[in-house]
């Protein structure tokens, strides 16, 4: 039991260590990315707007991939909370497909064992 809950925390930690690294990196690439982006789309769009249209559209675009973004966190966290609830359903049916043990196989011995006394005493007359 004790070896299923430190490898459910390895493989939590695991998981979490993975998705930090990977959200780092990304969000520092997108980062700078985005600096160069937006300052290429400020002059483009103070070329062929005002600068109140050129907010307001840089204002929607970067709200808009915020949103994206967001929206796959989600999508991954969901993910991997479904693949730890199927985990705990397989170790339950597993551990239930081995039988009683320790004091549960016990508690049935002494169980059957009282219906047997029990039963064999309504059965004299």
């Amino acid at each position: 039991m004790l070896d299923v809950i430190v490898d459910k925390v390895a493989q939590r930690a695991t998981e979490t260590a993975q998705t930090a690294a990977i959200g780092l990196g990304a969000g520092i690439c997108l980062l700078v990315g985005s600096v160069f982006l937006a300052a290429a789309a400020w002059i483009f769009l103070l070329t062929i707007t005002t600068a109140l249209t050129a907010c307001l559209i840089m204002g929607g675009v970067f709200f808009g991939a915020g949103l994206v973004m967001f929206a796959a966190i989600g999508i991954r966290s969901r993910r991997l909370q479904r693949q730890r609830e199927l985990e705990m359903l397989r170790l339950e049916a597993q551990r239930k497909a081995q039988g009683p043990s320790g004091i549960e196989s016990l508690i049935g011995i002494a169980v059957a064992l009282i219906n047997g006394f029990t039963a064999g005493k309504n059965t004299r007359l």
